[in-house]
């Protein structure tokens, strides 16, 4: 392999990567809504209700669900090759790509599916 099909082999994992994340964008964007509709009805702000490690951790699941698809299109169209459909495809990845990751990770890795424990109390 060459320097320059590496570079294209790079770029286009980056390509999946971030089409990967707009799908995940995507997804987390009704899970927020979800989140702010549960924290309205309960008294509590958005930010008491809301997990930023949670939608990085998402994020970076849909990042590897992109990357994953572009993998396994086997394209050696190159970088600007991809047509419509194709991008289309990754983001559909990225939006569900992450639930399966996420279901494996929970079933392989003993206490992956436990919530972690309470920060402690202040004061």
């Amino acid at each position: 392999m060459n320097i320059m099909n590496t570079q294209d082999l790079i770029l286009q994992l980056l390509l999946g990567g971030i089409l990967g994340v707009v799908g995940q964008i995507l997804r987390s964007a009704a899970g927020m809504k979800k989140i702010h509709d549960t924290a309205s009805s309960t008294g509590q702000s958005f930010g008491d209700v809301f997990d930023a490690s949670q939608l990085g951790m998402s994020l970076l699941l849909g990042f590897g669900a992109g990357v994953l698809a572009i993998l396994a299109t086997g394209s050696t169209a190159g970088v600007g090759g991809m047509d419509r459909n194709g991008l289309i495809a990754v983001i559909a990845a990225g939006y569900s790509g992450s639930d399966f990751i996420e279901s494996i990770v929970t079933k392989r890795l003993p206490g992956a599916d436990k919530a972690p424990p309470p920060p402690p109390a202040m004061g």
